[in-house]
C-alpha cells in the first residue's frame, strides 16, 4: 500500500493537496512475484465461486489490459490455462480505462450469437509496472488491481443497450513512451505521460450525455436505479458530475478509488465490489456503469449488479435472436 505520506514526502508536497487534488488516500502496488496472470485468476476464482461455476464451463475469456508491458502473448490464454478452462477462447482487450465495459459488451454480444453461454471478464492492471515513480502528474493517481465478473445465458436480461464510442482526436493526450521502437539507453522503459487538464476537458463535455442516452436506450430513469459505478479517474470528476446528474439521494455513487487510485480498467468491477461487501446496494439492483479511457473510448450501460449462485447469475445476457441482447 502506498499512502499519501510516502507519496508527500517523494515530491515535497503535502498529503493533503494530494487528497484535495483527486480524492485518493492510498493506492495499491503488486509485489513484483504478483503478475497480471496470477492477479487475473485469482480475480477470476472469485466471480465463478459466486457464480457456482466450474472453470471447465467457461466459454471464453475476455481479459482488459493496458499495462501488459510484454505485449505478446496475449494474457487471456495463459489466465484461461491457469484456471483450467482449458477449452475457453480467450483473447486480451485493449480500451484502457474503458475495458472492462468493452469486455461485457463483447460478452453480451458472444452469448446473444450463441456462441458462448458463460463468459469470464477480467480486467488485470499493474499501472506501477508503467508510472514514473519521478512523476507527481502520474504517480499521485494510479495503482494496480484487478477484478472479475462472469456473464452467462439466461431468460431474464441483465444488460440495457451500451452506448459506446471513440475519438481518434485525443490520442496525444495520454501516451505510454517512448514506443518500442524508440528505446534506448536513455530511455531504458516506457512510462505514462498525460495531459491531465485536456483530458478532464475532453471528458467533461462528453460523459453526461453518454449516461442520459444509455438510461434512455434502457427505457429507465435515475428513479429505476440503484447505483452510479463510473471508472474511478478521480474523485472530483466523479463529484462533479453527481451533482450535474442530479442523482436521487437513493442512488450509491461508487468512490473506490478513495482506497484503491485509479486502477483503469479494473476499477469498475473493484468499485463494484466495494459497493456490495460495504451494503451500499444489493444482489439484484441496477447500476449505471460508465466506462471511459484514453484513446479516447468510452462505454455506459444498465446493468443488474451480481447476485449469488443460489438465486442469478453473477451478471446475466440474455440469449435471444429475436430481441436485442440484454434490454430491459
Amino acid at each position: 500500500m502506498v499512502e499519501n505520506a510516502e507519496i508527500g514526502q517523494r515530491f515535497g508536497i503535502n498529503e493533503e493537496w494530494v487528497e484535495s487534488r483527486t480524492g485518493i488516500k492510498c493506492r495499491r502496488h503488486a509485489d513484483p512475484d504478483e503478475t497480471l496472470v496470477l492477479m487475473g485468476a485469482h480475480a477470476a476464482r472469485g466471480a465463478l465461486e459466486q457464480a457456482g461455476l466450474a472453470a471447465s464451463q467457461v466459454d471464453c475469456v475476455l481479459l482488459a489490459s493496458m499495462s501488459n508491458v510484454r505485449q505478446v502473448p496475449a494474457l487471456a490464454p495463459a489466465v484461461a490455462r491457469e484456471l483450467g478452462a482449458d477449452n475457453a477462447g480467450a483473447c486480451d482487450i485493449q480500451a484502457a480505462c474503458a475495458g472492462f465495459t468493452y469486455g461485457i459488451v463483447h460478452a453480451v454480444g458472444l452469448i446473444a450469437s450463441g456462441a458462448a453461454r458463460h463468459v469470464l471478464v477480467i480486467a488485470s492492471e499493474r499501472l506501477s509496472d508503467i508510472t514514473d515513480p519521478m512523476n507527481r502528474d502520474t504517480a499521485v493517481l494510479f495503482g494496480d488491481g484487478a477484478g472479475a465478473a462472469v456473464v452467462s445465458a439466461s431468460q431474464e436480461p441483465g444488460f440495457g443497450p451500451v452506448v459506446w464510442g471513440s475519438d481518434g482526436t485525443g490520442e496525444e493526450l495520454f501516451v505510454l513512451t517512448p514506443s518500442l521502437t524508440q528505446l534506448d539507453v536513455l530511455h531504458p522503459r516506457p512510462y505514462i505521460r498525460m495531459r491531465g487538464r485536456a483530458l478532464a476537458r475532453k471528458f467533461g463535455t462528453l460523459i453526461t450525455p453518454v449516461i442520459h442516452e444509455a438510461l434512455n436506450a434502457a427505457q429507465l430513469t435515475w428513479y429505476d436505479v440503484q447505483a452510479f459505478v463510473p471508472h474511478q479517474a478521480n474523485l472530483r470528476f466523479i463529484r462533479q458530475w453527481t451533482a450535474s446528474l442530479d442523482l436521487p439521494s437513493h442512488v450509491a455513487t461508487a468512490t473506490a478509488i478513495t482506497d484503491d487510485g485509479n486502477t483503469s480498467a479494473a476499477s469498475i468491477p473493484l468499485a463494484i465490489d466495494h459497493l456490495m461487501s460495504h451494503g451500499a446496494v444489493n444482489p439484484g439492483d441496477l447500476a449505471v456503469l460508465l466506462g471511459y479511457g484514453v484513446g479516447i473510448t468510452w462505454a455506459a450501460m444498465v446493468a443488474r449488479l451480481p447476485g449469488d449462485a443460489e438465486h442469478e447469475p453473477l451478471l446475466a445476457a440474455r440469449r435471444n435472436p429475436v430481441q436485442l441482447p440484454g434490454t430491459f
